[in-house]
């Protein structure tokens, strides 16, 4: 069975963007990328909302065709290349310009993936399916990148009620500390 990992920012108050769905308190270093890098060798899909597809389409098909060895253009064709994975009731069909993408009408879609062989499955975000996924207990990985800023408003990263246990902990040398959580 596919594991359904997230992977969010987070500051110490909870916030995973600001009103204006801003993310400028996180702290992206070396040791960011190199977490990331690493999800690329156990994920082989990602899942993302509608809103986050659609402004992900703005960027990142563009990013992959960068071949330079930056971090964001090593990320950029690792998504170009596998498997997305939308989950919308209101989009019938995937751009063109971001190949290998799928829509799912429901999180029942999700579940059955799961089901299926393969590797584990990335939440890219936003907030919104994030929140859904978390509050079907589809989630099996949460890796929370907890930024040592405070935001005065903005949107809670998670807001239902879970209990999970912790499986990790690291410091990073931005004062992030990465944080992993699995159910309890």
């Amino acid at each position: 069975m596919r594991k359904l990992v997230m992977y969010m920012q987070s500051t110490l108050n909870g916030y995973g963007a600001d009103p204006g769905d801003e993310m400028f308190w996180a702290h992206i270093s070396d040791q960011t990328w190199e977490f990331t890098n690493s999800l690329h060798e156990t994920c082989d899909a990602i899942i993302m909302g509608r809103k986050m597809y659609q402004d992900f389409l703005g960027f990142w098909p563009e990013a992959a065709k960068d071949e330079s060895d930056s971090h964001v253009a090593r990320h950029a064709r690792w998504q170009y290349d596998l498997t997305k994975l939308v989950v919308s009731t209101t989009l019938t069909e995937a751009d063109p310009s971001w190949p290998n993408t799928q829509i799912l009408g429901s999180l029942d879609d999700v579940k059955t993936l799961k089901e299926q062989p393969g590797k584990d499955i990335l939440i890219a975000g936003g907030i919104g399916i994030t929140k859904a996924l978390a509050k079907a207990g589809l989630i099996d990985d949460y890796h929370i990148h907890l930024n040592p800023a405070t935001i005065p408003d903005g949107t809670l990263l998670l807001d239902a009620r879970l209990d999970l246990k912790l499986a990790d902990v690291k410091q990073h040398d931005t004062g992030v500390v990465a944080l992993h959580y699995k159910p309890a």
